[in-house]
């Protein structure tokens, strides 16, 4: 019985090819683009989870409240935190220590000179100061050397595989010194394998945490200086809450005498490490993260893509019904119970749903590495369990989905088909129930209203995107070309920086040269607490420190809102004692005038500033700047102070505004005299636009994934409403055949075909748009400046699926309007 079911079955897909091919391929695409999202999902969520201890691992998070209150949540924390965690609470069984060491200098450079005297000299951004304790309570694994010692020791280095390529070739890395900024000698102790990309922080180089203490810049135990990222691993089974409930007396025993000075609190948090790459946006986060809220779209769009297939298979079968009632009648005659009907229907059902995962299979195994380069990550190179395929879950789900598409999604049509009256059938009385024709109503309708909140959800994005790309920053990065300044602290550094800049400005193409320690597009590493002269502490707020020179403003063509620009006779030396009355100019933005109480921004012109960190110097603000954006677009407007230091080691960028007609010839320029006055030191160069940009690029991949998906259910469903369009015209032959005599124009015949899609397009369009509405608020609410809600984001998609629906039908319309009536009369 079986074996004659499988034969029927496949004589059935042979017959109906085209309807078989719109099931199979309509199923193939929907499964092979859940696939895919599911991928992408599937390692956004496995990012840490390749830690052997990545179930019991917390980051110690920091927020604040009082007079520090505008100081976001922290991810971040004081140095001391870890130890006196390991050492006050049994549950913790270690702890380990991260830091950037831009905290102690202004840049990074790693060199090697081998035995031939050949030097290599490298800027090294991906490098931390750590405890010896991260590489056991982390899983990094080694390719030379020894986890558990390799840091213990100051002056020593670990160093990833492809570092120790660069550096080193095919010498053994074991035993070599590095030279940190040209000075500090670093001895190789350990190579591990390069940080995988489902990593929520990624390093080429880690430095011994003892370097520090060696070196006198660190003596614990410190408790103000929360920069210091700090992972704990409790004992299994220990609940993070009750931890959690006994730090108030913690924090009060080490800091409760300064809280009491400034007027702030503070709070610790542990975040399980599993939780940061999609659920932590905190200040000083190691990387730019993903988003939880996200992915949850992405994981709709992949079951709204699989639905919409399953509906086109339900409609197309149960349309086709009349063609198979004679089928029906004959076999119930000749004995067929419902059940083997029923058996025949799902066996086909499952037919078609094996071919259909076969085809998906084919295209998940070709597009793969294409996906990867898609979406901008390599999911080949997740560690753990970052691929689908190598989890329980995904075999389970995918069973499930087959399961599912063939038995419950192919048991309405067997239980619609098996349902007919023999003898009506055989008589030729047979009639589709207006059940079923509504029921076609309802499913094609809700395709449209899935296709019309994709659409729309499409435009949103895509909007946005276009806003934060396009919005005035508040000053010109189309036209700036930086170079990371070399790492100098001696007293040549100021004379050189200005015979870098005196050349530079011999070519007619610079327009100016500014040197700064920040950068916009970046987060502004250097804060402090800040208020007017002659307030108390609790009016202190946290605002962010550049150091600029002269050129800065003008370079970045940034506007004054009041005051004047710094001048060079006002910049301060702070390696000198200050003298009693001695004054640094400062300016301020907007933002801080306003988190300072000043009304007007000329209120705040001429008044002095109290804060800690200017070597106990006074300040007078001498000018207001308007706000532009330090960082992306969905962060508000940093509170921001301006001072000019005449020797600094901090100064880490040169920006150089361009205007030039031959960008080759003067960047090859400028490389050459940064070359000649800095030798010892690598050239690295980038555009402030691109590197502005570069926030925007987990947007920018969900824009691109979304919009991509969005079209790909857009096709399912024209496939869907291609089949059913097609067999409904089928049915209709002799109607058209019949009008045509009577008279009847091509477009009149095309308008009474169309005219009940433009209907369930409209219902579908007053469904979906109070819901675009909803989830655009939503989605909008991420971000600090975003784009309006316009009449496009409600207007155009509905449109959009109209045109595409009515140019699905025209094109089978258009074919019966024009045919011969005679012949489909002939047979009357």
């Amino acid at each position: 019985m079986f074996r004659n079911f499988f034969k029927i079955a496949y004589r059935n897909l042979l017959k109906n090819k085209i309807f078989s091919l719109v099931n199979i391929f309509g199923l193939a695409i929907g499964m092979a683009a859940c696939f895919f999202i599911f991928q992408y999902v599937h390692f956004e969520k496995s990012y840490d989870r390749f830690n052997k201890n990545a179930a019991n691992l917390y980051r110690v998070n920091i927020s604040f409240t009082g007079s520090f209150s505008n100081t976001p949540v922290m991810a971040t924390n004081h140095p001391a935190v870890g130890p006196a965690l390991k050492l006050e609470y049994p549950e913790v069984l270690g702890y380990a220590r991260l830091v950037d060491p831009v905290l102690f200098v202004s840049s990074l450079t790693m060199s090697y000179t081998d035995k031939g005297g050949a030097k290599t000299s490298y800027n090294e951004p991906k490098t931390y100061l750590a405890d010896s304790s991260f590489l056991t309570l982390f899983s990094y694994p080694f390719v030379e050397g020894d986890p558990a010692t390799a840091l213990t020791q100051p002056s020593t280095v670990v160093i990833s595989s492809s570092e120790a390529e660069k550096y080193f070739g095919k010498e053994e890395p074991m035993g070599k010194t590095l030279y940190l900024n040209q000075k500090i000698p670093l001895k190789v102790t350990g190579v591990f394998k390069d940080v995988p990309e489902n990593s929520h922080i990624k390093f080429d180089v880690l430095i011994s945490f003892r370097t520090l203490e060696h070196d006198g810049r660190l003596k614990d135990p410190v408790w103000t200086w929360p920069e210091f990222y700090n992972y704990v691993l409790l004992a299994p089974g220990t609940d993070p809450r009750k931890i959690e409930a006994r730090f108030p007396a913690l924090i009060e025993e080490h800091l409760g005498p300064i809280m009491k000075t400034y007027k702030f609190g503070c709070a610790f948090h542990l975040q399980p490490i599993t939780d940061i790459h999609l659920k932590s946006h905190y200040l000083k986060e190691a990387e730019v993260n993903g988003s939880e809220r996200e992915i949850q779209f992405l994981t709709l769009i992949g079951i709204f893509i699989l639905v919409i297939a399953w509906i086109n298979y339900i409609n197309l079968s149960t349309a086709k019904s009349t063609e198979r009632a004679k089928e029906v009648g004959l076999r119930k005659v000749s004995g067929s119970t419902r059940i083997q009907l029923i058996g025949q229907f799902i066996l086909e059902s499952a037919l078609i749903n094996g071919l259909a995962l076969f085809v998906a299979a084919i295209i998940v195994f070709c597009c793969f590495s294409a996906f990867s380069v898609f979406i901008g990550k390599d999911i080949r190179n997740g560690s753990g369990a970052a691929s689908l395929w190598h989890t329980t879950s995904f075999w389970l789900v995918l069973v499930g989905t087959f399961l599912t598409s063939a038995f419950l999604v192919g048991a309405y049509p067997a239980f619609v088909l098996s349902n007919f009256k023999p003898a009506l059938v055989l008589k030729g009385k047979f009639t589709q129930s207006n059940k079923g024709i509504l029921l076609r109503k309802v499913l094609v309708s809700f395709q449209f209203v899935l296709s019309i909140l994709l659409i729309g959800g499409t435009i949103t994005v895509s909007r946005q995107l276009f806003f934060m790309r396009n919005q005035d920053l508040g000053y010109n990065k189309d036209q700036v070309f930086v170079i990371k300044a070399p790492p100098i602290t001696d007293t040549s550094y100021f004379n050189k920086i200005n015979l870098f800049k005196t050349e530079l400005a011999r070519n007619p193409s610079v327009n100016n040269v500014a040197v700064s320690s920040d950068i916009p597009g970046r987060e502004i590493f250097e804060r402090n607490s800040i208020r007017k002269y002659g307030e108390d502490a609790s009016q202190n707020s946290i605002t962010y420190f550049i150091e600029v020179d002269d050129h800065f403003i003008p370079t970045f063509q940034t506007e004054l809102a009041a005051g004047s620009n710094f001048r060079r006779d006002e910049a301060i030396d702070f390696r000198t004692r200050p003298q009693p009355g001695s004054i640094v100019k400062v300016i301020i933005n907007e933002a801080l005038a306003r988190a300072l109480g000043f009304k007007t921004n000329e209120a705040a012109l001429h008044q002095q500033l109290d804060f800690e960190s200017l070597y106990g110097f006074k300040s007078e603000v001498i000018g207001v700047i308007r706000n532009y954006h330090q960082r992306s677009l969905k962060e508000e407007y940093d509170p921001i102070l301006y001072y000019y230091p005449e020797v600094t080691g901090s100064w880490g960028y040169f920006s150089v505004n361009l205007s030039t007609q031959n960008l080759r010839h003067d960047l090859a320029s400028i490389e050459s005299i940064y070359k000649d006055i800095f030798p010892e030191h690598p050239y690295q160069y980038f555009f402030l636009n691109e590197f502005f940009d570069q926030q925007y690029k987990a947007d920018q991949q969900f824009g691109k994934v979304f919009l991509a998906f969005t079209i790909l259910a857009i096709f399912v469903a024209c496939l869907g409403l291609l089949g059913l369009s097609s067999f409904a015209i089928s049915l209709r032959t002799k109607e058209i055949g019949i009008r045509k005599v009577l008279g009847s124009s091509v477009s009149g015949i095309i308008v009474l075909f169309s005219k009940d899609f433009v209907k369930l397009v409209c219902l579908s369009a007053v469904i979906a748009i109070p819901v675009i509405y909803y989830l655009s608020v939503k989605w909008l609410s991420n971000y600090a400046f975003r784009t309006r809600l316009s009449w496009l984001n409600f207007v155009v998609p509905p449109l959009l699926l109209l045109v595409v629906a009515l140019l699905t039908v025209f094109l089978q319309s258009i074919k019966a309007a024009r045919a011969n009536p005679v012949k489909s009369l002939r047979t009357d």
